[in-house]
Protein backbone atom coordinates (compact mmCIF):
# COMPACT_ATOMS: atom_id res chain seq x y z
CA UNK A 1 0.00 0.00 0.00
CA UNK A 2 2.50 2.48 0.98
CA UNK A 3 6.13 2.30 -1.14
CA UNK A 4 8.19 4.43 1.28
CA UNK A 5 8.15 5.28 4.69
CA UNK A 6 9.56 7.97 7.46
CA UNK A 7 9.45 6.72 10.80
CA UNK A 8 11.31 9.69 12.82
CA UNK A 9 12.02 8.36 16.50
CA UNK A 10 12.95 10.76 19.41
CA UNK A 11 16.48 9.55 21.25
CA UNK A 12 15.77 11.70 24.00
CA UNK A 13 12.62 10.16 25.81
CA UNK A 14 13.81 6.21 27.00
CA UNK A 15 11.90 3.49 25.44
CA UNK A 16 10.21 5.86 23.16
CA UNK A 17 12.10 4.79 19.80
CA UNK A 18 11.49 1.24 20.61
CA UNK A 19 7.56 1.77 21.40
CA UNK A 20 6.87 3.86 18.38
CA UNK A 21 9.11 0.67 16.23
CA UNK A 22 6.95 -1.94 17.97
CA UNK A 23 3.77 -0.69 17.04
CA UNK A 24 4.75 0.03 13.12
CA UNK A 25 6.50 -2.83 12.57
CA UNK A 26 3.45 -4.75 12.05
CA UNK A 27 1.25 -1.86 10.04
CA UNK A 28 4.32 -2.08 7.46
CA UNK A 29 5.63 -5.23 7.18
CA UNK A 30 2.98 -6.76 5.05
CA UNK A 31 3.46 -3.99 2.57
CA UNK A 32 7.39 -4.60 2.35
CA UNK A 33 7.99 -0.99 1.50
CA UNK A 34 11.09 1.03 2.06
CA UNK A 35 11.85 2.29 5.25
CA UNK A 36 13.40 5.13 6.69
CA UNK A 37 14.03 5.61 10.05
CA UNK A 38 15.31 9.34 11.42
CA UNK A 39 16.13 11.02 14.51
CA UNK A 40 16.72 15.12 15.15
CA UNK A 41 19.05 16.84 16.81
CA UNK A 42 18.91 20.09 17.50
CA UNK A 43 21.25 22.72 15.29
CA UNK A 44 23.78 24.27 18.00
CA UNK A 45 25.64 26.56 15.22
CA UNK A 46 24.45 30.10 15.76
CA UNK A 47 26.99 31.69 17.42
CA UNK A 48 25.62 33.00 20.35
CA UNK A 49 24.56 29.04 21.20
CA UNK A 50 27.82 27.39 19.52
CA UNK A 51 30.02 29.64 21.51
CA UNK A 52 29.34 28.14 24.65
CA UNK A 53 29.91 24.10 23.63
CA UNK A 54 32.89 22.14 22.33
CA UNK A 55 34.03 22.83 18.54
CA UNK A 56 33.34 19.38 18.20
CA UNK A 57 30.05 19.07 19.99
CA UNK A 58 27.80 18.69 16.95
CA UNK A 59 29.37 16.25 15.21
CA UNK A 60 30.40 13.77 18.11
CA UNK A 61 26.37 14.25 19.32
CA UNK A 62 25.63 13.07 15.52
CA UNK A 63 27.98 9.73 15.34
CA UNK A 64 26.28 9.20 19.32
CA UNK A 65 23.10 9.79 18.01
CA UNK A 66 23.96 8.05 14.41
CA UNK A 67 24.91 5.21 17.16
CA UNK A 68 22.14 5.36 19.58
CA UNK A 69 19.77 4.88 15.82
CA UNK A 70 21.41 2.33 14.80
CA UNK A 71 20.53 0.06 18.23
CA UNK A 72 16.95 0.74 18.58
CA UNK A 73 16.39 -0.09 15.03
CA UNK A 74 18.48 -3.10 15.36
CA UNK A 75 16.73 -4.10 18.17
CA UNK A 76 13.21 -3.53 16.74
CA UNK A 77 14.02 -6.16 13.99
CA UNK A 78 13.65 -3.39 11.44
CA UNK A 79 15.85 -3.14 7.98
CA UNK A 80 15.75 0.76 7.20
CA UNK A 81 18.12 3.17 5.83
CA UNK A 82 18.69 5.61 9.03
CA UNK A 83 19.84 8.85 8.92
CA UNK A 84 20.46 11.99 11.69
CA UNK A 85 19.40 14.81 10.91
CA UNK A 86 19.98 18.89 12.29
CA UNK A 87 17.62 21.51 12.73
CA UNK A 88 13.95 21.84 13.86
CA UNK A 89 12.42 18.69 14.31
CA UNK A 90 9.14 18.97 12.23
CA UNK A 91 11.13 21.11 8.93
CA UNK A 92 13.86 18.40 8.81
CA UNK A 93 10.79 15.34 9.12
CA UNK A 94 9.49 17.41 6.45
CA UNK A 95 12.09 17.82 4.36
CA UNK A 96 12.93 14.45 4.72
CA UNK A 97 9.56 13.23 3.23
CA UNK A 98 9.79 15.25 0.79
CA UNK A 99 13.20 14.54 -0.11
CA UNK A 100 13.04 10.39 -0.26
CA UNK A 101 9.36 10.93 -1.89
CA UNK A 102 7.89 9.20 1.36
CA UNK A 103 4.22 7.78 1.09
CA UNK A 104 3.71 7.80 4.89
CA UNK A 105 5.02 9.21 8.12
CA UNK A 106 4.25 7.28 11.17
CA UNK A 107 5.15 9.87 14.30
CA UNK A 108 4.71 9.03 17.96
CA UNK A 109 2.64 11.64 20.30
CA UNK A 110 2.66 12.18 23.75
CA UNK A 111 -0.26 13.35 25.45
CA UNK A 112 -0.78 17.17 24.81
CA UNK A 113 0.96 19.72 27.81
CA UNK A 114 -0.82 23.23 28.23
CA UNK A 115 1.79 24.63 26.18
CA UNK A 116 1.45 22.46 23.13
CA UNK A 117 -2.06 23.12 23.23
CA UNK A 118 -0.66 26.96 22.24
CA UNK A 119 2.41 26.24 20.30
CA UNK A 120 1.76 22.74 18.53
CA UNK A 121 3.74 19.81 19.35
CA UNK A 122 5.88 18.72 16.81
CA UNK A 123 3.50 15.78 15.70
CA UNK A 124 1.00 18.52 14.92
CA UNK A 125 2.82 20.27 13.34
CA UNK A 126 3.93 17.59 10.87
CA UNK A 127 0.31 16.35 10.62
CA UNK A 128 -0.76 19.87 9.53
CA UNK A 129 2.35 21.06 7.35
CA UNK A 130 3.05 17.82 5.44
CA UNK A 131 2.15 16.88 1.96
CA UNK A 132 1.84 13.33 2.71
CA UNK A 133 -0.30 10.71 4.87
CA UNK A 134 0.75 10.59 8.74
CA UNK A 135 -0.29 7.79 11.26
CA UNK A 136 0.44 9.75 14.45
CA UNK A 137 0.90 6.46 16.90
CA UNK A 138 -0.10 7.80 20.95
CA UNK A 139 2.54 6.76 23.67
CA UNK A 140 1.79 5.08 26.79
Amino acid sequence: MFKKVLIPVDLNVAGDAQRLLSRAKPLVEPWGSELHVVTVIPHVGMAIVGSYFDENFESESRKEAAKQLASEVSAAGFEAQQDVLTGKIYDCVIAKANAIDADLIIIGAHQPELREYLLGSNAARVVRHSKQSVLVVRGD
